[in-house]
């Protein structure tokens, strides 16, 4: 039985019948390259995949009428042939198309010539219900890897990732596991042939609201730096992409100097900060898969303590955490203890980082020089122990028993923490 539509809807169909195909700009070539999150700001990009059925098409529709939300479709173009009218409706109801392929098949399985054919037979099905216009495209299934952005990039495309699916599940379960991992330019992709997610789409979007979020379409992506699958990223790179891998370090708490374009010294501690904090091989080299992790990623969780403001120091990741009302604003790296043996005022001692909960004692500004080398701006937080800036911080425990930091961040970081703050060490 054909599934009945709301008045306002029915309407939009009829408004549709003599609405004839535009034709498709000339397209400039892009860079093998994909959008992995939204603009950053409390907006969310609600994505609807697959190929529904007209039933389950219309119910998403007269969801979001409901709701007054508007999202985006990625419909293979197979169907959009098969579908027009329904398809004019999507756009006309103020939805957004993006490119799916014409099938159902895995772009990575496909030849090149069967590739380009593909996206091509998807973007003239497209045109003939008024959409003309790439760059937005979305692989089946998501897979793609660097032939497929690079020959998507030919024909003036640029992939669309999400920052998070819900999986499967109850409709409650799947709300919360979107409303969970929410944040700023978020990119929601659903399965609109999945009965689970079309129920939670109501909810999805009422929880998106009650946070004050707003929501958009594919088309706010255009002003949106894409991470590039061309592109690798280490000390010497310079250029706009350096740019914004140093704002990104910096809005999820991982200071990178200043932003100028230049990966130097400031860029590569913040870089081996992230590798340290998350596991990775510390080598200091971004590559696109890391790059895409970075853009994506929020600031570190934030250490359990009874406190709201203070510094916790991981020794066994070699980073150290400054927590102010219960969120990581700055995550450092350090390098503490060697554990080696070595020589002070005629005794033997071993390099050892006391654990432990302590605070911050005493503190002195500009530099002390002691018979074991210069501590910059030094925090004492137990004995002759302290955190302090010094010239050498490697990606491993090389300290005699201080916490090193690296010296572009020792100032802020005396000026930040007074006398009597907490300070957590642990392994």
């Amino acid at each position: 039985m054909r599934p009945r539509l709301t008045a306002a809807t029915a309407a939009l169909v009829m408004a549709i019948s003599g609405l004839a195909a535009l034709p498709a700009p000339a397209w400039a070539a892009l860079p093998p390259s994909e959008w992995v999150v939204g603009p950053r700001e409390k907006l969310a990009i609600i994505t609807l995949d697959g190929q529904p059925t007209v039933g389950q098409l219309t119910s998403v529709l007269e969801t979001l009428e409901t709701k007054r939300a508007r999202a985006s479709f990625f419909i293979p173009g197979r169907w959009i042939k098969r579908h027009q009218t329904r398809a004019r409706l999507v756009r006309l109801a103020g939805h957004a198309l993006g490119n799916r392929g014409h099938g159902k098949g895995s772009f990575t399985a496909l030849s090149d010539d069967a590739l380009r054919a593909s996206i091509a037979k998807a973007q003239k099905a497209l045109s003939s219900v008024g959409v003309s216009a790439p760059p937005f495209l979305r692989p089946p299934g998501g897979t793609r890897d660097t032939r497929v952005l690079q020959i998507a990039g030919s024909m003036g495309y640029r992939s669309v990732r999400w920052t998070h699916n819900p999986g499967g599940g109850k409709p409650g379960r799947v709300r919360i596991a979107v409303l969970r991992k929410l944040r700023p330019g978020s990119i929601i992709s659903l399965d609109i042939d999945r009965v689970s997610h079309r129920a939670a789409l109501p909810g999805i979007i009422d929880g998106l609201r009650k946070r004050g979020y707003g929501l958009g379409t594919i088309k706010r992506l255009r002003t949106v730096q894409p991470v590039l699958w061309n592109t690798t990223l280490r000390a010497g790179s310079s250029g706009g992409y350096v740019t914004y891998l140093q704002k990104v370090l910096k809005s999820i708490s991982y200071p990178a100097g200043t932003v100028n374009g230049t990966f130097g010294y400031a860029t590569l501690q913040a870089v081996y900060a992230y590798e340290k904090t998350w596991g990775l091989v510390r080598d200091g080299v971004v590559t696109p898969q890391q790059m895409t992790r970075i853009v994506r990623d929020r600031r570190p969780p934030t250490p359990r303590r009874e406190y709201h403001n203070f510094i916790d120091i991981d020794i066994s990741r070699q980073v150290l955490f400054e927590v102010r009302d219960d969120k990581v604003v700055h995550t450092l790296p350090v390098s503490t203890g060697s554990g080696e043996y070595y020589e002070s005022d005629g005794e033997r001692r071993r390099a050892v980082t006391p654990r432990g909960n302590f605070n911050i004692t005493r503190k002195i500004k500009g530099k002390r020089v002691s018979d074991l080398g210069t501590l910059w701006w030094p925090s004492y937080f137990v004995g002759g122990y302290a955190i302090h800036g010094s010239d050498s911080v490697p990606t491993y425990p090389a300290s005699h028993g201080c916490v090193r930091i690296p010296r572009y961040v020792e100032k802020a970081f005396w000026y930040r923490n007074p006398v009597g703050r907490p300070v957590f060490v642990h392994d």
